[in-house]
């Protein structure tokens, strides 16, 4: 028997998953019938989920969480059984604005990645300047990068900094527009900019933090519990799909599947060199080799760590958006990040799946293996660039 689902996402490279699964009939495979449909922002995203007219979707890593903390507006429990991405996401600034570093302040270009500190220097050149950078939803690993980016740099975010929330797609010509200087989001947005001349990017968030969270699929708690048969295919769907998308000799039949109108309707290489992991940062640079900027299904990337869980309520406490903490952490946990229907699905198709719920998130700065697993896992380096991070 058939099952009819609605799948929404956001024209992003890291939807990749998603696209897969219905080209690659993987969806079909589980008996799923599944119409995917690209909206317009992240909160169009979190209100039609919330609301039953779409029953899962392309998610930013940390919105099960605040919604099921009740801080997003609408409050509706969210919960997640599968990540979909680590890595993807870069800071971009308006070319002029790279170029006043280059000009003015050339020694603080040295650092990789790139800090802020040289902005910080430029910016205090002209005193009363308000910075305004772009940033896709409140309740992302967007936000909490930028702003740690920009505190290690040295910048007051009271003082003189802006972050304004622009959907993904209208972040190119706000900074085309003179509307912001700079912004924080998935690609091919970063790229674009670059192919165009407007912008430059300053650090990728696999930079800032090797194989942080990115994106995952969320559904209803209410939907998950009427449905758990039709869940965990679409778990098991999801899974199949992850493994071919992080197969390299499926990359460029990847990057053509996004570019198609219905998905991304963006020039094929714009897609296709991030993904074949050839990354370029400014017009006049040459590229860049970046294998893991987009990491689909390697190094335990698919498992809903309670881990990551616990490092978002953290910045969310830093950010001002949760005056405390939960005082059941673990029970939040574990009703948001469903690690008990990953392993089944996992299991069922024979793959490795971690036998706990926590990683360290600090100090593995060299691929190592996860043994606290059903058979032991190759895992990438956790390293995280910023100081502000290193707190979690």
């Amino acid at each position: 028997m058939k099952h009819d689902l609605r799948i929404g996402f956001l024209p992003l490279t890291d939807c990749a998953v998603l696209v897969a699964a219905q080209e690659r009939g993987f969806f079909e495979k589980y008996d799923l019938n599944v119409t995917l449909q690209r909206e317009v922002s992240w909160a169009n995203i979190r209100d039609r989920v919330a609301f039953g007219e779409l029953d899962a979707a392309h998610m930013l890593a940390p919105m099960p969480l605040a919604a099921t903390l009740g801080i997003d507006g609408l409050g509706i429990p969210i919960q997640t059984a599968i990540s979909i991405g680590l890595n993807g996401s870069a800071i971009t600034l308006a070319t002029g604005l790279m170029q006043g570093i280059r000009t003015h302040f050339p020694e603080y270009l040295h650092s990789s990645p790139l800090r802020a500190t040289g902005l910080k220097a430029l910016l205090e050149r002209e005193p009363g300047r308000k910075l305004v950078l772009g940033c896709v939803y409140p309740f992302s690993q967007h936000y909490y990068l930028l702003r740690a980016w920009l505190q290690d740099g040295g910048l007051d975010l009271e003082q003189g900094v802006e972050i304004r929330v622009i959907p993904p797609p209208q972040m190119v010509n706000a900074l085309a527009n003179g509307e912001i200087d700079g912004y924080c989001a998935g690609e091919p947005w970063n790229l674009a900019a670059v192919q165009r001349g407007i912008g430059c990017v300053a650090a990728s968030s696999y930079g800032l933090w090797h194989n942080g969270p990115e994106k995952v699929v969320g559904v209803t708690q209410a939907w998950a519990d009427m449905n758990p048969e039709t869940h965990l295919a679409l778990i098991s769907a999801l899974l199949e799909a992850a493994h071919w998308a992080d197969d390299r000799h499926n990359r460029i039949q990847l990057a053509e599947l996004l570019s198609r109108p219905q998905y991304l309707d963006t020039p094929l290489d714009l897609i296709r060199a991030p993904l074949l992991g050839r990354y370029r940062y400014a017009a006049d640079e040459p590229e860049r080799f970046l294998p893991d900027f987009n990491v689909f299904a390697r190094y335990a990337a698919n498992f809903p760590w309670h881990s990551h869980g616990r490092y978002f309520l953290h910045q969310m406490q830093a950010a001002g958006q949760l005056a405390h903490a939960p005082e059941n952490p673990e029970r939040l946990l574990a009703s948001v990040y469903r690690t008990a229907t990953y392993r089944q699905a996992a299991a069922a198709l024979k793959l490795p799946y971690p036998t706990g719920d926590e990683i360290p998130l600090l100090g593995c700065t060299t691929p190592w293996v996860l043994h606290e697993a059903s058979q032991p896992i190759a895992m990438g380096s956790n390293h995280i660039a910023l100081h502000q991070l290193r707190a979690i």
